[in-house]
This record gives C-alpha cells, sequence and structure tokens, in this order.
C-alpha cells in the first residue's frame, strides 16, 4: 500500500501541481493536469475502499504512516479540483486520523488546511 501510494498516488499528483514539468505547451498542460486529476480521483477512490478491511486503522491496529498519508492525499485532492464530500468514507478517516494526538499536534504545529477544494468556475 505504502509503495503504491508513494510510487503510483503521489507521482500522478505532480503531473496535476506541476504540469510544466512534462510539457512547455500550454494547452497541452491544462490536457495534462486534467487526465491527472481525473486519474488521481480514481486512485482516491481506491484508498477508499480499502478502509473496508481497515482494522480499524489502514495500518493496522494503532494509526500509522499509511493513515498519515492518505490524509495527505486526500487533502491534494481539492487541489486537483476534487471535492471531499463525493469521498465521504475517506473524509471520515482522515478527519478521524486528524484527531489523534500526535498527528493533530503536527498539523497544527504545521498550521495544515484542510480546505483546498475550490470548485471549478
Amino acid at each position: 500500500m505504502l509503495a503504491w501510494m508513494n510510487n503510483t498516488v503521489h507521482t500522478t499528483f505532480t503531473h496535476v501541481f506541476m504540469p510544466g514539468k512534462f510539457t512547455d505547451d500550454a494547452d497541452a498542460q491544462a490536457k495534462v493536469r486534467a487526465h491527472a486529476a481525473a486519474t488521481y480521483r480514481g486512485q482516491l477512490e481506491r484508498i477508499q475502499g480499502w478502509l473496508d478491511c481497515a482494522r480499524p486503522w489502514l495500518s493496522g491496529e494503532k494509526p500509522g504512516l499509511l493513515d498519515a498519508y492518505a490524509l495527505t492525499l486526500f487533502r491534494w485532492g481539492g487541489y486537483a479540483g476534487i471535492d471531499p464530500a463525493s469521498l465521504p468514507a475517506l473524509r471520515d478517516h482522515v478527519l478521524r486520523v486528524a484527531q489523534q494526538p500526535a498527528f493533530a499536534a503536527a498539523i497544527a504545529r504545521e498550521r495544515i488546511d484542510f480546505d483546498t477544494y475550490r470548485p471549478a468556475a
């Protein structure tokens, strides 16, 4: 799971966030970003599907790295134009992760904003 999140989902987001790394053509960048955003949504849906088997966390008995990474990837979805309400189980899971003391302390210390979603105009 961790390798897939890092090597597949994370790299897909690079195409959303920095399409200029892949082409200098503005029209092509828009296409790269749109395609990557759709792919990224599917990847978030896959992570959401894993929650059916979570015991009670993706990482097992205690929240851990997989849960923290799911939180990060879910949050990035807002930057990709993915409405967090459209992934309710994943949203609820990452909100539960964010309430765990160690995660809550890091989120507060780093001033992490969860509201990254901006609907398309």
